[in-house]
């Protein structure tokens, strides 16, 4: 089988306009059994203890919630409630 154009592990330049660019923000979308967190959306280290000021919500805590399994609708869900949760809780060390 031939494939064309020809698979190699060199990227193909791009010559010929129309060029677009797009921002791009790097993030970690999904760990599945990703970071543990409290019930004020700390996240908790290897000891067990809580960050200072360091706090998750949505999909990257979503092991915690899931287990087995995946829930439709359940990134928008735990985004929401504990997005709200971990604001809340910056703020509160912000102001301290």
């Amino acid at each position: 089988m031939v494939l064309t154009p020809e698979k190699t592990n060199w990227s193909a330049p791009i010559s010929k306009p129309p060029f677009y660019g797009y921002p791009l923000r790097p993030g970690i979308t999904f760990t599945y059994m990703g970071v543990a967190v409290n019930d004020r959306a700390q996240v908790l280290m290897q000891d067990g203890k809580p960050a200072a000021n360091l706090f998750a919500a949505g999909e990257i805590m979503a092991g915690n919630i899931l287990g087995q399994g995946y829930l439709a609708g359940i990134g928008m869900t735990i985004g929401g409630v504990f997005g709200r949760i971990a604001g809340a809780e910056a703020a509160r060390v912000l102001n301290r």
